[in-house]
């Protein structure tokens, strides 16, 4: 038997393989572009910009029930960057708060629509002060990041002003009644202080009795 090749089969042998040469490359070159794409880490997404405001603030309140004519709410809050007056009252009220706030602020920025008074100023497209005024009620708000401090301490005191009057408040009297309510928190510290001290001495006492026996 003849077991010696064609050259037939040969060249088909050849061909063979370089065809499997070429696929073999074909494969590693798909390799390494999917190896070149898992190790691309893609770039996070940048987190949104945030504006972060820090402040404090507090508000006062007062409040008459003796009839309705002296029926009247008056909130007062103050922050970091913004100042804030609020207030309901009798109409029969309207009239003098009315005088009171045009005597402070003028008829500069005053806008009139019916029983509607508005003093407004912007700067920058933002608002810097408003007051309203409508029959029974009035706001005012002050940015005071904006703000002179001259403005502010201007509103600041018209603002105790109109609460003393909404309120039928005299600013004597509850001066003496804030020195008052501060006289007895003072007293009840002081006898709270006292108490603490009896608590120790018995403690110790009772310590030094276990310790003998």
């Amino acid at each position: 038997m003849n077991f010696k090749k064609s050259k037939k089969v040969k060249r088909s042998i050849r061909i063979v393989d370089v065809k499997r040469t070429v696929c073999l490359m074909l494969a590693m070159a798909l390799f390494s572009t999917f190896s070149l794409e898992a190790q691309t880490v893609p770039d996070p997404p940048k987190p949104p910009k945030t504006k972060t405001t820090s402040g404090t603030s507090y508000s006062i309140s007062i409040d008459n029930d003796d009839d309705v004519k002296s029926n009247s709410s008056v909130s007062i809050s103050i922050s970091n960057d913004s100042y804030k007056f609020r207030a309901s009252y009798h109409k029969s009220k309207n009239d003098a708060v009315k005088a009171m706030l045009i005597d402070k602020l003028g008829k500069g920025n005053l806008t009139i629509n019916g029983n509607t008074y508005l003093w407004s100023d912007s700067q920058s497209g933002d608002e810097v002060f408003e007051c309203k005024l409508t029959k029974g009620h009035l706001r005012m708000y002050v940015d005071t990041e904006v703000a002179s401090k001259g403005f502010t301490e201007k509103i600041n005191k018209l603002g105790n002003d109109l609460k003393y009057f909404i309120s039928g408040t005299d600013p004597k009297k509850e001066e003496a009644k804030k020195a008052e309510r501060a006289k007895r928190d003072i007293e009840r510290a002081e006898r709270e202080l006292e108490r603490a001290k009896r608590e120790l001495e018995r403690a110790e006492h009772e310590a030094k009795r276990a310790g003998k026996n």
